[in-house]
């Protein structure tokens, strides 16, 4: 693909806002998405390959976006995204965090976990970044999600300005020498300004949303038996002793974060009414040795979990 645009006024009125959402989903991440606006829906989105990059600007009224568990099982993506408001205005909420835009910031997402967005887009750059790319440059990339970086922060306006280069003629073929050239060094820049980003504000802010994912990466897996702090840094590309920082910084730790989450699910289940036996729920809740749970459950409620069962 060298390089493409779509407008909607290509389209049937009526039909406009559905082509929208098709070309958006067929060209960045596939989504939930509804029009704010009564007014016929004029969007426009021109698509650029620039090596391992991938340059999207998107004109278009105040619209929503939402990336649910069901999108993420139907079309699972592992790429990071940048989006810089060269005008307009947007919110975006991921993992807990809500971001706001407004003309010259900018914001990184992650296309592998859910997140909801408004935007209001006169013109907006909304750039893919290989996940592995990336981390090999700033391995805590994934900690600055939903954040906004304003222009005036460190990095900023550079990085603004090479994503409008990417429209120049020189990079149509998006595979040339010099493209790749192109698409390595702005993914080297978001790396810089992420850095900066963390040199300014401190390692603490970045830990609190990695405690975040880790909560609920916890609630998510809670019936794998071999859930353990390695396997939680693996899935979030960090290390062992990352995660323990972060959930230290909580006064916790991260197997304990396991067993009091999966103690509080399988009360739930005991007392909702969901539980056929005590074995049952300690399987199904990633305990392995039925003793090991009741001892565990008794000391933390203080009673046999069969006694929830026999009082429903």
């Amino acid at each position: 693909m060298n390089s493409l645009a779509y407008l909607t006024t290509d389209v049937a009125t009526p039909l406009r806002f559905d082509y929208w959402h098709d070309v958006v989903c067929r060209h960045c991440i596939p989504a939930a998405s509804r029009a704010m606006t009564a007014e016929p829906f004029e969007g426009r989105l021109d698509v650029r390959d620039v090596g391992a990059v991938s340059v999207n600007r998107m004109s278009a009224p105040l619209h929503y976006w939402s990336r649910d568990a069901h999108h993420l099982r139907q079309h699972p993506l592992d790429d990071l995204w940048l989006a810089f408001v060269q005008d307009g205005e947007g919110a975006f909420v991921q993992g807990g965090r809500q971001g706001r835009l407004n003309t010259g910031d900018m914001l990184l997402y992650d296309a592998g976990r859910p997140f909801e967005c408004t935007m209001d887009a006169r013109s907006v750059y909304l750039a893919r970044m290989p996940r592995r790319l990336l981390l090999r440059r700033f391995a805590k990339a994934e900690d600055f999600t939903a954040r906004t970086i304003a222009a005036d922060r460190p990095g900023a306006r550079p990085l603004h300005a090479m994503l409008q280069e990417t429209a120049n003629p020189a990079f149509a073929q998006p595979h040339s020498a010099a493209a790749e050239r192109f698409g390595g060094a702005l993914i080297d820049l978001l790396a810089v300004t992420l850095e900066l980003q963390q040199d300014l504000t401190g390692d603490a802010g970045a830990e609190h949303g990695l405690h975040a994912r880790m909560t609920a990466y916890i609630a998510r897996h809670l019936d794998d038996p071999a859930l353990s702090l390695d396997t939680m840094a693996q899935a979030h590309h960090v290390s062992a002793r990352t995660v323990a920082r972060a959930f230290a910084r909580q006064g916790a730790t991260a197997m304990g974060a396991v067993w009091q989450a999966r103690l509080a699910a399988s009360r739930d289940a005991l007392m909702g009414g969901r539980a056929h036996s005590v074995t049952d729920v300690a399987f199904q809740h990633g305990f392995s040795d039925l003793s090991h749970f009741s001892r565990a459950f008794r000391k933390a409620y203080g009673c046999a979990p069969h006694t929830l069962l026999k009082a429903r």
